[in-house]
């Protein structure tokens, strides 16, 4: 994988290299002139294949204090993340949202609500890094919608499985005969929206009874190499956490608290 600088924002380019069953095309280069700054473009993906299945989350450190009647325990979680370069990035077929307007993405909700209940839905935290620098792979749609990879999960379904089946649906290759291998560590965050409306809230207000829908973020953690394959109306973008921090504008109000949300981690660069 070929890799252009872009001396004007900081931001790397990506140039997808060829591979068998995929269109292979060049990212757009990135508008230093918006207002809101595009991370590295990926363009595409295809299936993860993880090279271990071992979770690298560094297990507790107990600390003992001077009263022999107390203990506290310290975590010193880590999470290993591997050069984007080493991933390969595909095509596939488009993939379209259920609803084709925000309004009827609310009116659909309000018509389950009644026979459903609090709709679901989890979203994946994927994490590599350019020279020493965390990056979240992000979905975009259009110039200025992202999202990370997720969605709504089915009445009953189990969230693991269902987030694994959505990161199949989103970034998963379809003409791999192996299975992808997603490897989904901690909860790390849970989000509510309260109505039928755009807000969402990392608690649930103290007036609201019955919340609308319950997201839930989970880290994923990536093997050292992986192919995905992205449907061709989407880009997959690798997101610097530096320009999500406190960008709510730009990238919304859970991505852009990522950041502070990952900050209880150790990065390691392998």
């Amino acid at each position: 994988m070929s890799i252009i600088a872009n001396s004007t924002n900081n931001s790397t380019q990506l140039v997808r290299t060829n591979w068998p069953g995929t269109t292979s095309t060049v990212s757009p280069t990135i508008n230093s002139n918006s207002s809101t700054t595009n991370p590295p473009s990926i363009s595409s993906s295809i299936s993860q294949e993880n090279k271990t299945n071992d979770s690298p989350l560094k297990s507790s450190t107990s600390i003992q204090n001077d009263d022999p009647m107390s203990e506290s325990i310290a975590f010193d979680r880590g999470i290993l993340t591997y050069p984007l370069t080493n991933y390969t990035f595909g095509t596939k077929e488009p993939l379209y949202e259920r609803d084709n307007s925000v309004q009827a993405r609310f009116q659909r909700m309000r018509e389950e609500f009644t026979t459903l209940g609090v709709r679901r839905s989890v979203e994946a935290v994927l994490l590599v890094h350019e020279h020493n620098l965390p990056h979240i792979l992000l979905l975009q749609l259009g110039t200025t919608f992202f999202k990370l990879p997720g969605g709504e999960l089915n009445p009953g379904e189990d969230s693991i499985e269902g987030l694994k089946r959505l990161l199949n649906e989103t970034i998963g290759r379809t003409d791999s005969t192996e299975k992808n291998n997603w490897v989904i560590e901690d909860v790390i965050g849970n989000w509510w929206r309260p109505n039928f409306e755009a807000p969402r809230y990392p608690y649930i207000p103290a007036h609201i009874t019955k919340p609308k829908e319950h997201i839930r973020l989970y880290l994923v953690q990536l093997g050292e190499s992986a192919m995905f394959a992205v449907p061709r109306n989407y880009k997959l973008v690798a997101a610097p956490l530096f320009e999500l921090y406190d960008n709510a504008s730009g990238y919304g109000p859970i991505i852009s608290t990522l950041p502070q949300t990952l900050s209880r981690f150790n990065f390691i660069y392998k």
